[in-house]
């Protein structure tokens, strides 16, 4: 099966520090794909390349089947590639609600010649954003935020916001980064089921968390990486029982 995103032979320093050496995986649309890994394996090193905010020093990334590592990040978004990151960005003095319509809305339809020409083009579109944000908002349980400026919300509320975020964007492939991460436990299995009801949407995902038990309950296939290598692949069942990753990331001989 073809692969939705592909990197081979991935390698990056800093100095004289190797963060990447050798980094090969594969994401397939029919699979919701993980990559765990202790603190300072490389894990978030490796989104950063795969998105274009660091640039490899060797090695090969395609998405969809075209060459992509010598793309800027912006125009790497643009093919559909979207993430997260680990400390949440956006808005902090606007509304919850504001922070998704800003991530939703389409340029084409902010000009004033769409203002005058194609006003009820733009009103659709609006009530489209509009219906969406407030679906992502109720699916997440974050409704009763709508009104909060994000610089209130706590820790985990700002990472479900980005998720959300991220989501308005209509992404390809959404790759999140740690995004378990000082979410409330009662929210975790709502975090998990949405995960899957975008994957089902066909929508590609890569995820990155050190919540093992969250990780293997939501991926299909795991890439383990420790010292900027990949030392272990497979299902979670199959990762989990690998002596070489209860060794190196959960400290089991």
């Amino acid at each position: 099966m073809t692969s939705l995103l592909s990197a081979s032979g991935i390698r990056k320093s800093f100095g004289g520090i190797v963060a990447l050496n050798d980094v090969t995986l594969e994401v397939q649309k029919s699979k919701i794909t993980a990559l765990i890994g202790p603190n300072g394996a490389g894990k978030t090193t490796l989104f950063n390349v795969l998105t274009g905010f660091d640039t490899s020093d060797s090695g090969e990334i395609t998405f969809d089947g075209e060459r992509s590592d010598h793309l800027a990040a912006w125009k790497i978004a643009q093919l559909g590639v979207v993430r997260t990151f680990q400390t949440p960005v956006g808005f902090p003095t606007m509304s919850v609600w504001e922070n998704l319509v800003v991530a939703g809305s389409n340029t084409k339809w902010n000009t004033p010649v769409a203002a005058v020409f194609q006003r009820a083009r733009a009103r659709q579109e609006e009530k489209r954003i509009s219906a969406k944000a407030a679906e992502l908002l109720d699916d997440l349980g974050l409704a009763s935020l709508i009104d909060s400026r994000l610089e209130e919300l706590s820790a985990g509320d700002r990472k479900l916001v980005e998720f959300a975020r991220q989501l308005m964007c209509e992404p390809r492939l959404l790759l999140l980064d740690e995004p378990a991460a000082g979410v409330n436990p009662e929210h975790m299995n709502r975090l998990s089921d949405l995960i899957r009801q975008i994957h089902d949407s066909g929508i590609g995902v890569l995820v990155i968390d050190h919540n093992l038990s969250f990780v293997l309950e939501v991926a299909d296939y795991v890439y383990v990486l420790a010292n900027g290598e990949v030392i272990s692949e497979g299902t979670p069942a199959q990762v989990s029982e690998d002596p070489t990753v209860r060794s190196v990331y959960l400290g089991v001989s």
